[in-house]
């Protein structure tokens, strides 16, 4: 995005010229500056199917300052895990590829008090766990698997901000524009989130929280890098409410945030919005991000009569923004998501699930956690180069 706006109290860094995203790919050409990198990369099997994935696997070969790939993969059986692994062992880094449902790591979970479960949030704590087991990795980058629009410039844009000391940053989240030939996407940040933390803010004008998330121009967005010390400190939240959940934890330590733009079109998998069905699609991430934002605020409810204001602004804005580019305005898919939007804020606050421990009280629990994480991971694995950095 052209501009050069700072807002609130993170840092912005923006793509002034059409090159920024060459910059930081040459930063890592550099001998040896990426050896510390780990990319993580959450996945469900069914994304093996799609077109997408294979796409960014060919993207991140390009990649050889990338110290390390971490995939996490749920859903699989042990045929369509060989074939997750025959997939990734494409890759010139040393690539490590995760069986979040195998019976040994269902059996690792118990012994260290983890119930079962299973999502986003659950595959992400554990590639977290096993970024631990390679002593050189000091920064991970995370993002989806079923980004149609992927460019390999991606992890370098995230990492720089904390691999190059001159910018010192500990956490870096992406932001982007989310269309396409049908109209503007991301309605759950840009119809819920966004008029959401304006009606807060009114009520709680203090909150520092709430006033740290309205600086993010796309907090929702599942594209970030961290040091790997504030990642091991963060207790993992297993609900659609995580990118949030992960800001303010972020924040809570004290680390020097950043966001930083990506790209000049971003689009991904779209979730249906399931209106009769609160446990599916965008209908179930809308519930915990209204119940995450309340826990931030410190409040039980939301002044709906407020939140429809901003609703209606919102509507306007991005119709008017809409016409403004050539981008077509999908009235159906926008009404109907306001109108399940403005009845969710008006119900009773969702219950959300435990988060899981922070690596850090882990391994102070169970000091050989990370060790036997490692070894379990090692065994499953066929990928080259997947066990030559394990301690």
């Amino acid at each position: 995005m052209a501009d050069f706006q700072q807002q609130g109290p993170i840092t912005t860094l923006h793509r002034l010229n059409t090159d920024r995203s060459e910059e930081a790919l040459t930063y890592f050409a550099q001998p040896d500056v990426g050896n510390g990198v780990a990319l993580i990369l959450p996945c469900l099997i069914s994304e093996f199917d799609g077109s997408a994935l294979p796409k960014i696997v060919q993207h991140l070969s390009e990649l050889e300052w990338l110290g390390r790939v971490i995939v996490g993969v749920d859903g699989a059986d042990s045929n369509s895990f060989e074939a997750a692994q025959s997939l990734f062992s494409r890759l010139p880094q040393p690539t490590t590829v995760v069986w979040n449902d195998s019976g040994d790591m269902k059996e690792f979970d118990r012994k260290v008090g983890i119930g079962p479960g299973t999502g986003k949030g659950r595959n992400l704590w554990r590639c977290v766990g096993v970024a631990n087991g390679f002593s050189q990795i000091d920064t991970v980058v995370v993002h989806d698997a079923d980004i149609s629009t992927y460019k390999a410039s991606f992890v370098a844009r995230l990492a720089h901000p904390i691999v190059d000391e001159r910018l010192g940053f500990d956490f870096v989240k992406g932001f982007y524009p989310r269309f396409d030939e049908a109209g503007l996407n991301g309605r759950v940040t840009r119809l819920l989130v966004w008029p959401l933390l304006a009606s807060l803010v009114s009520l709680a004008p203090e909150n520092v929280r709430l006033r740290y998330l309205e600086s993010f121009r796309y907090p929702l967005a599942g594209e970030f890098a961290s040091r790997i010390s504030v990642a091991n400190s963060i207790a993992m939240p297993e609900h659609w409410g995580v990118d949030i959940a992960l800001l303010t934890a972020a924040q809570s330590l004290g680390a020097a945030v950043a966001q930083t733009d990506l790209t000049d079109r971003y689009d991904h998998k779209h979730q249906l919005l399931s209106v009769d069905d609160a446990d599916l699609g965008l209908h179930h991430m809308a519930r915990d991000v209204i119940s995450t934002l309340l826990s931030v605020a410190g409040l039980d409810e939301v002044d709906a009569d407020i939140f429809d204001e901003s609703l209606r602004h919102a509507v306007s804005a991005h119709r008017a923004n809409s016409i403004s580019n050539g981008i077509p305005v999908n009235e159906p898919e926008e009404v109907a998501a306001v109108a399940l939007f403005s009845k969710l804020v008006r119900e009773t606050k969702s219950a959300l699930p435990p988060e899981l421990p922070s690596w850090d009280q882990l391994r102070l629990e169970f000091p050989g956690c990370v060790q036997d994480l490692a070894s379990l991971v090692e065994s499953h694995s066929t990928s080259p180069g997947a066990t030559g950095s394990s301690p």
